[in-house]
């Protein structure tokens, strides 16, 4: 059978076999979403990463399955869902894990222009926490906080996390949104391995 266009572009880009890009691509998701979550705090850094995890991973997925467009696309599709639930899902499930829940209050709120870069406003909450001292928190316009509301917020003691407010993170859902990406990666990859055999 002739070689696909998706696996053309895989092997000129130096992505012979997927049995090395798969896991190659899913570690540098990983490290993208360590740096989101540990010092630097790197949002960056954090989406640079994930885009070149999911390329490689995706054009992996590719030569797993044989060359054929499909898996492309869903590698991409599960690839991305991974990485989105590795940064936001794997930073509620790291502060419910290591961090405390403490009662504080919003002292105030700024609004900071963001439309240079994307068309919605953040917002700057500065906390003052009996336990912790101040704290700032930075969120985008649906998750803001009215000054002088009391609000409870998610803290790590050691300071390794960025603290953030625990209405934004709850347990279940951050579990069921790893969950589905473990799945949805695992069931491309045994698809894309099928595909492979049933062309041979």
């Amino acid at each position: 059978m002739a070689a696909s266009a998706a696996g053309v572009t895989a092997r000129r880009l130096g992505i012979r076999t997927g049995r090395v890009a798969v896991p190659t691509g899913l570690l540098v998701m990983l490290a993208g979403a360590l740096l989101f979550l540990l010092p630097p705090h790197s949002t960056i850094a954090a989406i640079v990463l994930g885009i070149v995890g999911v390329v490689v991973y995706a054009l992996g997925v590719v030569q797993l399955a044989g060359g054929p467009w499909w898996a492309l696309i869903v590698g991409a599709l599960s690839g991305l869902i991974l990485c989105t639930a590795l940064i936001v899902a794997g930073r509620g499930l790291a502060l419910r894990l290591f961090g405390e829940a403490m009662p504080c209050q919003v002292v105030s709120r700024q609004q900071v222009d963001t439309s240079a870069r994307y068309k919605h406003h953040d917002f700057v909450h500065a906390l003052s926490c009996p336990a912790a001292g101040p704290v700032s928190i930075r969120t985008d316009s649906t998750d803001r906080q009215p000054a002088g509301a009391p609000a409870e917020i998610l803290a790590d003691p050691h300071g390794v996390l960025e603290p953030d407010f625990a209405s934004r993170h709850h347990l279940a859902v951050d579990v069921v949104m790893i969950v589905v990406a473990l799945g949805a990666v695992a069931a491309t990859i045994t698809f894309a391995r099928r595909g492979a055999r049933s062309h041979e």
